[in-house]
């Protein structure tokens, strides 16, 4: 019991006997895990609306004022790759328009009139038909113009892969800056205490002994540093998720607890894993240093 009061008054006192040192390095920490927490957030809301787009295997295609309905219907029939086709008239897709924005009458009492062309939207059986359909239903002279998600999916797939890439990147840097500075931290408590360490350790202290208040006070500075991040993180997500779903209502960004849980343990587990192991490395050079035979 004495042994665990020394090591937590120990590391209480290596947090603040160093304050403005401890300060800087825990707001380097929190910087560091934001920018981590913010570009995974961004990788995967985009991987998940390329995966939506690409799995909504339609295409409304547009038709021309007077075009002839049922000519372009039997030439939809005809091609095997379709799996169904129905027509839309400009009321039902008014219709649609304000169910999903609530601005219909607006759109009515601004123009004067139905501005929506009539419209066919059709299933395609697979994906890999997507591009050639829609190409073939563009060359129809009935329609105005086809509109698919095959080049959308195509470039947010592009786009995905690039912040992976990003995302994967910014940990790299964000991993060789937080060890740098918090590596930095501890050798400077380490430097502070280095004859009261070479004391302790004559008498016949043990290294392990030793070295758990600098642990602790890795630890505690990653992990804090970590979930203070996660903290404004989630705070900012939130408030996101608000305005945009009162802009941009059709467009879906991923919100459940799951999310909450996954950065809690990637970060703030990242967090007390990167301030343990460069405790480590700084304690175990320094006392390596201090036993050496002189």
């Amino acid at each position: 019991m004495a042994t665990f009061r020394y090591i937590l008054r120990d590391t209480a006192r290596l947090l603040t006997r160093h304050f403005a040192v401890v300060f800087l390095t825990l707001l380097t920490i929190i910087a560091v895990f934001l920018a981590v927490g913010m570009s995974i957030l961004l990788s995967v809301n985009v991987t998940s609306l390329a995966s939506q787009i690409e799995s909504d295997l339609t295409i409304e295609a547009y038709l021309k004022a007077k075009a002839d309905v049922e000519a372009v219907m039997g030439k939809l029939a005809e091609m095997p790759q379709i799996k169904n086709a129905r027509y839309v008239s400009p009321e039902e897709a008014l219709k649609r328009l304000d169910e999903k924005l609530g601005q219909g009458d607006q759109i009515i009492s601004l123009l004067g009139d139905n501005p929506l062309p009539p419209s066919v939207i059709i299933t395609v059986d697979r994906a890999e038909n997507l591009n050639d359909v829609a190409r073939e239903v563009e060359a129809f002279p009935e329609v105005e113009d086809a509109i698919y998600a095959g080049e959308v999916a195509e470039r947010l797939a592009s786009l995905a892969y690039f912040l992976n890439r990003f995302a994967l990147a910014v940990f790299v840097i964000a991993l060789v800056t937080s060890l740098v500075v918090m590596m930095n931290t501890i050798r400077i408590a380490l430097y502070s205490r280095r004859e009261e360490i070479g004391v302790m350790l004559l008498v016949g202290a043990t290294p392990t002994y030793v070295s758990l208040p600098f642990l602790l006070q890795g630890v505690i500075l990653g992990g804090s540093g970590a979930l203070v991040a996660l903290l404004f993180l989630i705070k900012a997500y939130r408030w996101l998720l608000e305005v945009l779903s009162k802009a941009l209502p059709f467009f879906n960004m991923l919100d459940s607890p799951q999310i909450t849980l996954w950065l809690f343990c990637l970060l703030v587990g990242g967090g007390v894993a990167l301030g343990w192991l460069c405790s480590w490395t700084a304690v175990y050079q320094h006392i390596r240093r201090a036993l050496k035979p002189r």
